[in-house]
């Protein structure tokens, strides 16, 4: 099957259901017999959330001990009260429907248990499945709204999938809330913060954040964030005695899973952004502007919407995202995040099949697999070199691919230049039934 007829149809569906048990033998080469599993499958919420989660749609795998499927079900409400199986040992998982992503709009849990089945034996087996996400809640005091009138609040967490998460005042002055996946051994965060205040003032800093403490976690008590942690970043202007600003101070939290006591986290630098660009009243200036639209330039299209099957009728053209980079391109990251797990799935076959990861985020600048891989969509594009000071990114170019799958995909475009500036941006397109 073609690689473009893989991603029309979309993810594979979960293993069918069997009835049939597996044959276990003894040293002799007898039927060892069989007993059963009754299984319970619950969520353990971290503390901070104080949520209920239902499991009634979580799928259930069973694993043999050579990790081998021996039975599925499409959700926890199928499994039997008890399932009978060969003598032997398993391993039995459960999760959140769909695929974990980097970035998510809600928690991801997942939980796996093992189990040894006895002869004439029900064996009760426990799935406790925990959130592998953490939130991240950035919030804005009355005065920082008061003062600013743009900003661009990047957190990087240096992970390979080189994906830093964006907050700007395009999103509101209530951002949602974030759920981010941590790879292993993440200890700090790297904050840069650019804005622009009403008096036209610029105020850019780098700054990293650390744990001052880990009360508990769900199974260990190190420095490195995870899942189940939620993350609360404040931001408060600082003003001179002549009533003008002088920079930024960051108040950052973070609650653990395991308890409802809120620890600070180190911020570098006390938390304090010094100005950049000229400060109205005679203020010392500070290092420098962050980058202005002079500097990066991100024309994104609207909000895209159109009707399953509709893709004929759109141009294609509407979704270019122009890009402008006066101190040349260094790199463009795109990664894509759906509703569609179809879509997830058939994004996920495009990394595996041409090494172009849109769910971690991929490289645009220099990457010829990506010219590989929509030419052979049909659907072939372009991609700038790293200096290039001008790029246009053709959205469009997806529209045939997701006329089939219905669902809001949104497209997170991250931008650096040669200086290492860096500005992100958003496109959505939504597919209507």
């Amino acid at each position: 099957m073609k690689l473009k007829d893989t991603f029309l149809i979309g993810a594979v569906a979960v293993a069918g259901l069997t009835s049939c048990v597996s044959e276990s033998l003894d040293a002799e080469g007898k039927d060892a017999g069989t007993g059963s599993m009754a299984l319970n499958v619950s969520v353990k919420e971290p503390a901070a959330t104080r949520a209920i989660t239902e499991v009634t749609n979580f799928p259930v795998i069973l694993y043999n001990a050579d990790g081998a499927t021996v039975h599925s079900w499409n959700t926890v409400s199928e499994v039997p009260a008890t399932y009978t199986l060969s003598v032997g040992n398993y391993t039995v998982e459960s999760h959140t429907p769909g695929t974990i992503q980097k970035r998510m709009s809600t928690p991801y849990y997942k939980g796996t248990a093992d189990l040894e089945i006895q002869k004439d034996v029900t064996t009760d087996v426990d799935v406790v499945c925990k959130m592998q996400n953490a939130s991240i809640t950035v919030r804005y005091d009355a005065d920082f709204l008061s003062v600013f009138s743009t900003w661009n609040i990047t957190l990087d967490d240096g992970s390979d999938s080189n994906i830093a998460l964006s907050f700007s005042n395009t999103d509101g002055t209530t951002p949602d809330v974030v759920y981010w996946l941590f790879e292993e051994n993440v200890s700090q965060l790297t904050l840069n913060f650019r804005g622009t205040t009403k008096e036209g003032s610029t105020v850019s800093a780098r700054n990293v954040l650390t744990k001052a403490q880990a009360t508990e976690r769900y199974d260990d008590d190190n420095e490195y964030f995870g899942g189940g942690d939620a993350i609360v970043i404040n931001f408060t202007p600082v003003e001179s005695t002549s009533g003008h600003v002088t920079g930024i101070t960051i108040n950052a939290t973070v609650t653990f899973d395991e308890t409802e006591e809120t620890v600070s986290l180190n911020v570098t630098d006390n938390g304090t952004l010094e100005p950049g660009g000229d400060t109205p009243g005679g203020d010392t200036p500070g290092p420098g502007p962050g980058p202005s639209d002079e500097v990066i330039n991100l024309n994104l299209p609207d909000p895209i919407s159109y009707p399953f099957l509709g893709a004929a009728s759109v141009d294609k053209n509407i979704g270019d995202t122009e890009i402008k980079a006066e101190k040349g391109l260094k790199s463009i990251i795109v990664s894509i995040e759906s509703t569609s797990q179809e879509m997830v799935s058939s994004v996920g076959d495009l990394n595996t099949n041409y090494g172009v990861d849109f769910i971690g985020g991929a490289e645009i600048v220099g990457n010829q697999d990506v010219v590989t891989l929509f030419n052979d969509l049909n659907q072939p594009l372009s991609v700038p070199a790293e200096g290039d000071t001008e790029y246009t990114f053709p959205i469009g170019n997806f529209f045939e691919l997701l006329q089939v799958l219905v669902g809001e995909h949104t497209f997170h475009l991250t931008v650096t230049d040669m200086e290492g500036n860096t500005k992100t941006g958003t496109v959505v397109i939504t597919i209507t039934m």
